[in-house]
């Protein structure tokens, strides 16, 4: 259960780092290209670590602790997809 509790927030990061890499292509610079690619930054660095939080968990038993950890990490990775559809939205503004 951890193990895919883990997995699915990696996915959730993969394409989160899909929708802000392509995302950055649409901005010209500036003080947003730069907060971009800062954060761009931080969802490949936190993708690496759902992927080491699963190889150090890996065939441990799932005990409650790691179950809360799973999930706040997973709420995690939604969180980053909340921010990267608000980016958009502004973005969206700004270009209108």
């Amino acid at each position: 259960m951890l193990q895919l509790i883990l997995f699915a927030g990696f996915a959730l990061m993969l394409y989160n780092a899909y929708v802000g890499f392509r995302m950055k292509s649409r901005v010209p610079g500036g003080i947003i290209g730069e907060r971009l690619t800062q954060l761009n930054s931080f969802i490949v660095l936190f993708a690496l670590g759902y992927l080491a939080a699963g190889l150090l968990t890996w065939g441990r038993p799932a005990d409650s602790l790691l179950l809360i950890m799973g999930l706040i990490l997973l709420l995690g990775a939604v969180f980053v997809w909340l921010v990267l559809r608000l980016v958009e939205a502004v973005l969206a503004a700004v270009e209108a």
